[in-house]
């Protein structure tokens, strides 16, 4: 990259960085999807979402669409999720249950049980349709483990596990367009049960490795094989009560980046990439967890690019789209809801919508082209990463 890109990139940087001084300096608009409790999950190109509500004490998911929100009910089970969505429309999810979950998609108001037995998640899926997700395989010696699959015309992929791993569990969180499957592998054994992020493509699992740490997740993969998620650090003597840190990472290009925190040894996760590598997660700050936009090299935290006069803290962030909204969590008066962020339709000051472009070109130009295994929860921990609700 020429020097005056570098000095215009870091100039976007800054810009990013800066918070809005008013309303008219707002990028994006929040747009509240459900009720008190609920949670967005994914965007699709048409600004279709899905995620969960909460009634009482059941979690159910939900499909929104131009202003209808669908609420799939408990379809059975003690509740349900709608967790991803292709631009066709159809929904993945599962139907959660108390002895373990069973994998769904949903479209046209029909839901459709994946062939599975026992335990099942289907986590996201691809234009073509392509599901990705968790399901209980035989071991070959009586046993069932935890593999990540691909399922298709009705055909099961098993993806399997790490090879050579002793424990060779994993789970597929995302999938893009060529089919290709980031999530999670068991590393090693008990009682730890290390994981890492995956990238399989070509037939073959790819560990992506960490930064030195026990616990990682790959949760995203877009349409040039960037994965994001989160890679665990190694412990720091100075901050003993972050016992298993955890760093938001961007892989690109056979490199694993960390894209960090908003303060000093901060916790942080990136959930999903859309294909101009815009990031979104979460990461701390003084306030607690909040949810950012990472884009051209720089981490800002949403609450800066909303009107600052709303009253809105946005917490989390798990679905962006090519036209750069954002499904999430946003909280009011002390009430969070599932929200859609959208750009604001007002002309920003001075410019922060040009900026955005610019700096998303300046990213696009700098890339080259019987009985179950016992299963450790927080190994690959969905429920406690995702800042909202899930079975």
């Amino acid at each position: 990259m020429k020097r005056g890109m570098l000095v215009l990139a870091a100039t976007l940087c800054a810009a990013l960085g800066a918070p809005p001084a008013a309303r008219a300096d707002a990028l994006y608009t929040v747009t509240v999807i459900g009720g008190a409790g609920s949670a967005a999950y994914d965007v699709n190109e048409s600004g279709q979402v899905v995620g969960q509500l909460y009634s009482g004490s059941a979690y159910t998911g939900f499909f929104y669409d131009g202003g209808t929100l669908t609420d799939l009910g408990q379809l059975g089970g003690t509740g349900s999720l709608a967790y991803r969505l292709n631009d066709s429309g159809t929904v993945v999810g599962s139907i959660c249950h108390d002895e373990g979950n069973q994998a769904i998609s949903y479209a046209n108001g029909v839901v459709t049980l994946l062939p599975f037995t026992g335990y099942s998640a289907a986590n996201d899926i691809n234009a073509a349709g392509v599901i990705t997700g968790t399901a209980l395989f035989d071991d070959g010696q009586g046993f069932t483990e935890r593999h990540a699959y691909l399922y298709a015309g009705g055909v099961v992929t098993d993806l399997g596990g790490l090879p050579g791993s002793p424990r060779p569990y994993s789970e597929g969180n995302g999938i893009n367009d060529a089919g290709h499957v980031a999530g999670t592998i068991v590393v090693g054994d008990f009682p730890n049960l290390p994981s890492n992020p995956f990238l399989y493509r070509k037939g073959a699992i790819h560990d992506l490795g960490n930064f030195g740490g026990i616990f990682s997740n790959g949760w995203a993969v877009n349409n040039h094989d960037q994965v994001v998620g989160s890679a665990g650090r190694a412990f720091d003597e100075t901050d003993p009560g972050n016992l298993y840190p955890i760093s938001a990472f961007l892989y690109s290009d056979g490199v694993l980046h960390n894209l960090g925190a908003m303060v000093p040894n901060g916790n942080s996760s990136a959930y999903d990439i859309n294909d101009q590598g815009q990031v979104v997660g979460w990461t701390d700050t003084a306030e607690g967890a909040l949810a950012y936009l990472y884009s051209a090299g720089s981490m800002v935290l949403l609450n800066s690019l909303i009107d600052p006069a709303s009253g809105w803290s946005i917490v989390s962030a798990v679905g962006i789209n090519e036209a750069h909204q954002i499904a999430g969590r946003a909280c009011q008066a002390g009430l969070c809801y599932a929200v859609r962020l959208d750009l604001a339709d007002a002309v920003p000051e001075p410019g922060t919508v040009v900026l955005l472009g610019a700096g998303l070109l300046l990213l696009a130009l700098g890339r080259v082209a019987g009985g179950s295994t016992p299963w450790r929860a927080d190994t690959l921990r969905r429920t406690s990463a995702i800042p909202a609700l899930a079975c």
